[in-house]
Formats: C-alpha cells, structure tokens, sequence
C-alpha cells in the first residue's frame, strides 16, 4: 500500500475510532445512537470491527508458551482457603474494573484463572 493510501485508512480509522467512543460514551443504545447521528447499525458495526482488527494487530505478540517467560515476571500465588457457598448460593469471585469485570465461578480450573490474571497484569 502506498504512502497515500496508507495515510487514508489512518485517518478513516481514526475517524471511525472517534465515532464509536461518541457512542459508547452514550447512555442510548448503540440503534438509538445510530438512528439520532444518521448512520446505518450495520455501517456502525463494520467500523468497530475495522477498529478492532487495526488494534489487536497493534498489540505486542501473545506469551503463550509461559516456559520462554523470564521467571522473575511471572507472578506468584498463594494459597487460598475458600469456604463452601451457603445452601442455595453459588460462591464467584468478582473483580470489577474501569473497562472489564472479570467473573470466577466454582470449579475454575487454575491454568485458567492463571492465564486470566497474567492478562490482567499486563493490562494493568
């Protein structure tokens, strides 16, 4: 892609990524906010779907492979000592966030809620 071309689909981008903040930042729903701002829900969503593509190709490469991981950066746990949900209630773990909420049910297996909290970490 040209230099041109390449400066095009920034600024589309850029434009795009402005358009879907407006939206989120509003308490209407996203078909209301479209309908009262003159675009299409199915034009709204290719651009989130554009915008998403361009970040997650913006992120750094995924460590997947946890034994090329330096062991000083990986976090460490410590034992926790839960107590049995009370009859009729089921015992979950929630972290609430800015922008996620990360939801524990019973029986996670710690591979899992290792990965989630590597995640969380490096967002954080």
């Amino acid at each position: 892609m040209d230099q041109i071309q390449s400066v095009k689909s920034e600024f589309r981008l850029r434009h795009w990524a402005k358009i879907i903040a407006d939206c989120q930042a509003s308490p209407l729903t996203v078909k209301a906010w479209c309908e009262a701002n003159g675009i299409c829900t199915k034009t709204y969503y290719y651009w989130l779907r554009k915008v998403r593509q361009r970040t997650l190709e913006n992120l750094p490469a995924c460590h997947n492979d946890l034994s090329k991981v330096p062991a000083e950066s990986l976090p460490t746990f410590s034992k926790l000592e839960v107590q049995p949900p009370a009859n009729g209630t089921q015992a979950t773990v929630v972290v609430r966030l800015p922008r996620a909420t990360i939801e524990v049910a019973p029986g996670t297996d710690q591979q899992t809620l290792e990965a989630v909290l590597l995640a969380l970490r490096s967002t954080c």
